[in-house]
């Protein structure tokens, strides 16, 4: 008897560290625990689970939270890829990429000094949100922040956009 529970209990625990969640909300929700402290490293991988098991189903009410999670978590190791993903998401998606998701990825963008990725989704997200005051307030607070930072170029596409004076 005491031989069969010690080989359940070691098989409990071979199943249980042999990896990780393949529900994709679970994944979803670990993904975006990682983003909330800032370990990005971990909130990619899961978000890339997430997706791996979803698969291309956009229907999926996990995809566009995955999605937008992983384009998040990789805007702070390549913000490039993470602009273009954001952009050909909000065209394959129109209307479900919001004014709040361009201001939240290229917030992020702009605090880690990535102007030019930040000013391109600004750029985007007003051209499908004109009269967004949250994309507003990321333009002037862009313009300050290179400003201060003493980008040039980040200042003149600022200020092609309205959000530096002459």
């Amino acid at each position: 008897m005491r031989r069969t529970v010690t080989l359940l209990l070691s098989a409990l625990l071979l199943v249980t560290s042999c990896g990780g969640s393949t529900d994709p909300a679970e994944l979803t929700k670990s993904g975006e625990r990682a983003l909330g402290t800032q370990d990005f490293q971990t909130a990619l991988t899961d978000f890339e689970a997430a997706l791996a098991v979803i698969g291309g189903d956009t229907s999926d009410p996990n995809y566009l939270r995955a999605k937008l999670g992983e384009i998040e978590a990789r805007s702070a190791t390549d913000a490039a890829k993470a602009a273009a993903d954001l952009i050909a998401l909000s065209e394959a998606m129109p209307g479900e990429v919001s004014d709040r998701d361009f201001n939240r990825i290229a917030g992020r963008m702009g605090d880690a000094g990535k102007f030019s990725e930040a000013i391109e989704l600004l750029a985007k997200g007003k051209e499908q949100y004109p009269e967004s005051a949250h994309l507003d307030k990321l333009g002037a607070r862009l313009a300050e922040d290179a400003q201060k930072s003493g980008d040039s170029g980040a200042l003149d596409a600022l200020r092609g956009l309205g959000y530096v004076g002459d």
